[in-house]
């Protein structure tokens, strides 16, 4: 990593003579505090950021019921809207506050939450919000004069106060801001209450110095930045180094053993839960076998602690009610592998709430609307609104099989690997133009490298360039040699003479193929395949693929190896073994391999008469296009039987000490899945 410094002159360019000042403000943010600014200043473009989602409804309530002027364009934005509500709203808010904004004697006031940290590039004359750790707050800051040459005021609140007739709005969330309280008593959630109290200082600080009034710059909001979060940001790497070892174990069984439970553990902890409302609420009362699919309707994300405010409302209330929360559990174990439908027992506790990720609200006390969006809890009168169902897509699929020799499929590949083309595909239906580049300009020169510091650190970068496209080839080369099966030829080739004879295909003749003609927006062709595929199942063939490959790799991959690169045994078996994952993953990232029952229900792969003639005439065209600067073995690769017995093969072979070479297979595979998407479209 290189640091550039930035000169005063080049921070003169960026800045663009615009002028933003600061000032903390202990007293509460309230609708009449932004109403009286808004008068006594005629403004004309306010923004207002709140760090909850029910605190910005509040204050977007109080401000509509003391908005008695038809100047004022009032407009609220948060993540609880339906999608095509938000769109709408984000089309307005970057039309009203845009660069180039036209007075129209209207005063436009946004109320917001985070969700306008990024992605809107807007700008306005004020902007009042809440206080958050310093570089959201920054983030935030940036919607305020943000162009060339404009002048803008951020005034930043410890505490919002929203009406008390509004509380259930309120209270739904993290706290009710209806009393004053301290700054050391807040709470500042979903932030850290140290970040917050430390940027508040920072801030106070400011309020008092001679720069008060000043322009705040980059090297400010940089000072800034170092006094709030340097010594957290240590702190926490300091910790990551200390933990290094453990991360990298629950990295390599997450990423490739594929063990959800790490994966959980190494995503950044997001407090939200998918919230559904089914639209049968008078039936479900009451009946529990209604049965509803959840993936077929839109969710709302609603942090965790909203709902644990709602449970505390339940319980307060100090007599039974309806159900308010059910969790959606899905089959376990092989139930989980079939199209059954999950079942929606009621929630009882706090523990079942917090270990429930999808969870389906009872309608009465869900009220919706495009201009407040999603409100939540019992004292809330619903108005019926219930999850919408998702969008239909196009089914229009974006990729046509045709049919594809073994040969022909292998070449595709080697050649996407090599040149970019340009081609159309469909997307949603309609036909756009695209462009590759060449999956080699894409990835050699990284895989190269990597090889050189991590494996072989006295080879040069061009040989260790050679050798990563060398290693794509072999992967290209054994990914497929499991559909030189027997069984695998005779389904695939029977399905290339129906489509052939019926809907209009090429003829298989002889060949052996590697893909059959098919297309899946033809109805009658998908139903012929459906029922061809009942009484003919298409066999595996990728752990078959790395099975059979462990008979080449040994002739083809290990003499170079040792020969240009000095290679000891370890580092001969552990680069092979990335060709042997890469081949037996290419369809599954987490295939396991064989493991004595499957051995024993397999029992043995029978090679098609024609597979050595595939093989012999694969490896011509691939390696006349390797580079030269490696000189590989003589000969051509043949299967010395027709039938081999099968052993147990083992996928997850590589231990936390050998990460090394899971990131080169990572490579490899990358480039392997790359050049096989894309021959397809060639």
């Amino acid at each position: 990593m290189k640091i550039i410094e930035v000169s005063d002159t080049d921070l003169v360019e960026i800045e663009g003579n615009r002028h933003r000042t600061f000032q903390a403000i202990s007293t509460p943010l309230t609708a009449d505090v932004i109403l009286n600014d808004i008068q006594s200043h005629r403004r004309q473009r306010v923004i207002v950021i709140c760090n909850t989602v029910s605190q910005s409804q509040g204050l977007f309530q109080d401000l509509t019921q003391i908005n008695h002027t038809e100047t004022l364009n009032v407009t609220l934005l948060h993540s609880r809207f339906l999608p095509e509500h938000r769109a709408q709203k984000e089309a307005e808010i970057q039309a009203n506050f845009s660069e180039n904004w036209q007075d129209d004697g209207q005063c436009y006031l946004l109320i917001a939450t985070q969700v306008i940290e990024a992605g809107l590039n807007i700008t306005c004359e004020v902007m009042h919000t809440e206080l958050a750790p310093m570089n959201s707050l920054l983030q935030r800051a940036g919607r305020c004069a943000r162009f060339k040459g404009e002048r803008g005021e951020a005034y930043v609140y410890w505490q919002i106060k929203i009406n008390s007739e509004l509380g259930e709005l309120a209270q739904s969330d993290l706290e009710l801001e209806t009393a004053e309280v301290t700054p050391e008593k807040k709470s500042f959630l979903p932030y850290n209450k140290e970040l917050c109290q430390n940027t508040w200082q920072v801030l106070q600080s400011h309020n008092q110095s001679e720069l008060a009034h000043e322009n705040v710059g980059f090297k400010l909001e940089q000072d800034w930045i170092n006094q709030v979060h340097l010594v957290a940001d240590l702190l926490e790497n300091e910790k990551r180094k200390n933990d290094r070892s453990e991360f990298e174990r629950k990295f390599n069984d997450a990423i490739f053993k594929g063990n959800r439970e790490w994966a959980d553990d190494l995503i950044r902890s997001v407090d939200n839960r998918n919230l559904f409302i089914w639209n049968e609420p008078t039936i479900i009362d009451f009946d529990d076998s209604v049965q509803i699919d959840p993936k077929k309707l839109l969710p709302f994300s609603v942090p965790l602690t909203t709902l644990c405010k709602v449970w505390q409302e339940v319980k307060n209330l100090g007599y039974e009610t309806d159900w308010i929360f059910k969790r959606i559990a899905y089959p376990e174990k092989k139930g989980s592998e079939t199209y059954a439908l999950p079942s929606y027992p009621r929630i009882h506790s706090y523990n079942e709430l917090q270990s429930s990720f999808q969870i389906l609200v009872n309608p009465r006390y869900v009220y919706y609307d495009e201009e407040v969006g999603l409100q939540l809890g019992v004292k809330i009168t619903g108005n019926r609104f219930f999850s919408p169902n998702k969008p239909m897509k196009m089914a229009v699929s974006e990729y046509q099989y045709q049919m594809d020799t073994y040969v022909a499929h292998l070449g595709c590949m080697w050649q996407c690997w090599r040149n970019p083309f340009a081609t159309k595909v469909l997307k949603n239906g309609v036909l756009v133009d695209i462009k590759y580049l060449s999956v080699r300009d894409e990835l050699q020169k990284v895989g190269g490298q990597f090889i050189q510091q991590k494996i072989f650190p006295n080879a040069t970068s061009d040989d260790t360039a050679a050798l990563f496209e060398y290693l794509v080839m072999l992967a290209i080369f054994t990914h497929d040699l499991g559909k030189l099966q027997q069984k695998w030829q005779s389904v695939m080739r029977g399905w290339q003479s129906i489509a052939y004879r019926d809907f209009q295909g090429k003829s298989p003749k002889s060949f052996l193929l590697a893909h059959t003609d098919y297309n899946p927006g033809g109805k009658a062709q998908k139903d012929a395949l459906k029922a061809y595929e009942k009484q003919h199942k298409r066999p595996n063939h990728a752990v078959e693929s790395a099975f059979l490959a462990q008979y080449i790799l040994g002739q083809y991959l290990a003499p170079l190896l040792g020969e240009y690169f000095s290679a000891t045994s370890e580092q001969i078996s552990g680069v092979a073994y990335t060709i042997l994952l890469a081949a037996g993953r290419h369809h599954s990232a987490w295939a396991k391999g064989w493991e004595m029952k499957d051995v024993s229900q397999i029992k043995e792969i029978v090679l098609h008469p024609g597979a050595n003639s595939a093989i012999a005439a694969s490896w011509r065209s691939l390696v006349r296009f390797l580079p030269d600067s490696l000189s590989l073995p003589a000969g051509t690769p043949i299967f010395s039987q027709s039938r081999y017995q099968v052993r147990e093969i083992d996928l997850n072979k590589f231990s936390n000490t050998e990460i090394d070479y899971l990131h080169l297979y990572s490579l490899v595979v990358r480039a392997l899945r790359l050049c096989d998407m894309r021959s397809v479209q060639l």
